[in-house]
């Protein structure tokens, strides 16, 4: 008796293996990784920067033309005060005396304007007495506008007269006065905020006079 024995054939199967990034793979992956992270951050500072440039832009910016802008108000209205006097009293580059309604209660105040450190301060004072005086100082005093960086050559008031020409002496020439520019340095991290502001003195004025 003949046997047939057949045999199965197995298919060998090949087993494959993962194999792992080289040392060379993970040096290229980790330098382009950091290329990349130093452009992020890069761009994320000069966002910020941006950023903190318009903050503090806008914060001096409103602070300095509020305040410019009371000055700039209360000089226009520049009157005869109650002694009878002239209404410019001192026009000097940082400190400036004259008279005018500045809380308008329709009481005329000696007003004063001057620099203390970084400071642009505002002194007033009222007339008492029959015939009104004046005190020779202010009788109150506070802080207008913060962190005034003008200078020698930076003067804070700039005078002119009726023909808009600079009137280099004020000290002969008060009644010459019809225009004061105010010109406003403010200190900014990123670059000194520049604020100019002209006030024409109307009730000084030929043509125009208010109240």
């Amino acid at each position: 008796m003949i046997k047939f024995i057949f045999k199965k054939k197995y298919k060998k199967i090949r087993s494959s293996v993962r194999r792992g990034m080289t040392f060379s793979e993970v040096i290229v992956t980790i330098a382009i990784f950091s290329i990349i992270m130093v452009g992020v951050n890069q761009l994320f500072i000069k966002s910020w920067q941006n950023y903190n440039l318009v903050i503090h832009t806008s914060e001096s910016s409103i602070a300095a033309n509020r305040g410019v802008s009371e000055v700039t108000n209360v000089l226009r209205k520049t009157t005869n005060p109650d002694d009878g006097s002239y209404p410019i009293l001192n026009a000097g580059s940082f400190d400036l005396k004259f008279f005018s309604d500045i809380d308008k209660d329709d009481v005329v105040e000696k007003v004063h304007y001057y620099l203390n450190g970084t400071d642009l301060m505002v002194g007033t004072s009222e007339s008492s007495g029959f015939p009104p005086v004046y005190p020779a100082g202010d009788t109150e005093s506070f802080v207008l506008i913060r962190n005034v960086v003008n200078n020698g050559t930076q003067p804070l008031f700039y005078f002119y007269d009726g023909g808009n020409n600079i009137i280099s002496d004020t000290v002969g020439n008060l009644n010459d006065i019809r225009m004061i520019e105010v010109n406003l340095f403010i200190d900014r991290k990123e670059g000194d905020l520049n604020i100019e502001s002209y006030a024409s003195l109307r009730n000084l004025s030929d043509y125009d006079t208010i109240k």
